[in-house]
């Protein structure tokens, strides 16, 4: 018989709500430290971050191999797993708001990273680490998501970067294709980091896309109409331990501004209707040619030249 009412679901349930002030979590579990209100001072003196106690994230089943903590100024809600006791807090999830004011160290119920955190922190391209929250006035959701101040984002840097007129052998020229971002909300499903990496599963309607792309601009598109747009910002390195097989239904064309260089280990075998090349063409080795060479309008078939012993000699067939 249970005579005891001082655990988990005998005494009461205790919600709260609190502001995470640290997540360096020496365990490496994800918990964080959040003053809590109602429960803590936001007295630093009197309950300083270190005091604060750990607050443990409640997992999906399918999701303990997976860790996001929550960063510094987020807003949560729990429970304490013992009840009135006060001591002993899990999390449930994030409070996504709209900052209006810079967090004040001053006072507890905000970030509290020192400047040597800072600098060992997460920083946007281009950018520095600031404290939690940085963008005021607007919501804390990603701006990927809302579709606002894209001129923010990664996506107009992708705009910026787009190469146009790119020219071919025959002639022509061709231009990567811009950025095909049309979000509406709440369609687009976004994860993206402190430092900028960025991916995005966009639902909305005639404007289905995946995009991946790195914090430096190397990116992927899977656009609407299901074609796709890869853009390396710096080396591409690929590698294939085993046997490569490439259809292409369309015309290939590849430029390369530099040289160059094919070394294969076995034979070349090439095959077209027709081989158009132009520039001196430098062979170390045998030709062997199985059907007429024509060269400047000679035919080496029938190629006729005068004997200097005399006569006139056609070239064998």
């Amino acid at each position: 018989m249970i005579t005891k009412n001082n655990f988990l679901g005998m005494d009461g349930f205790y919600w709260w709500t609190g502001v995470v002030e640290s997540r360096m979590d020496p365990l490496n579990l994800g918990r964080v430290q959040v003053r809590i209100f109602g429960w803590h001072t936001d007295n630093l003196k009197l309950i300083p971050t270190k005091d604060l106690p750990w607050a443990y994230p409640i997992l999906p089943t399918n999701g303990s191999d997976v860790i996001k903590s929550p960063k510094e100024g987020s807003y949560l809600m729990g429970f304490f797993f013992d009840g009135p006791s006060g001591q002993f807090p899990g999390y449930l999830g994030i409070m996504p708001g709209i900052p209006i004011a810079k967090p004040d160290q001053s006072k507890g119920f905000s970030d509290q990273r020192t400047s040597a955190q800072l600098s060992a922190s997460p920083k946007p391209f281009g950018g520095t680490a600031s404290l939690y929250p940085n963008q005021l006035n607007e919501p804390n959701t990603s701006r990927l998501y809302r579709n606002e101040n894209i001129d923010k984002t990664i996506i107009q840097r992708e705009k910026s970067a787009v190469i146009s007129g790119i020219p071919t052998a025959s002639g022509d020229t061709w231009s990567q294709p811009t950025p095909s971002y049309s979000t509406v909300p709440p369609y687009n499903r976004v994860l993206e980091t402190e430092s900028g990496h960025v991916m995005e599963f966009d639902d909305t309607l005639n404007a289905e896309r995946v995009h991946v792309a790195h914090r430096t601009g190397t990116y992927t598109e899977m656009r609407p109409d299901g074609s796709k747009v890869t853009r390396v910002v710096a080396d591409n390195y690929e590698i294939v331990s085993g046997s490569n097989w490439v259809n292409i239904i369309g015309d290939c064309n590849i430029t390369v501004n530099g040289n160059v260089s094919l070394k294969v280990g076995g034979k070349v075998v090439a095959s077209a209707s027709e081989f158009d090349l132009t520039g001196n063409l430098n062979v170390n080795g045998k030709i062997t040619a199985t059907g007429d060479v024509v060269g400047g309008g000679i035919s080496l078939d029938n190629h006729i030249h005068n004997d200097p012993q005399g006569g006139v000699t056609s070239t064998p067939q």
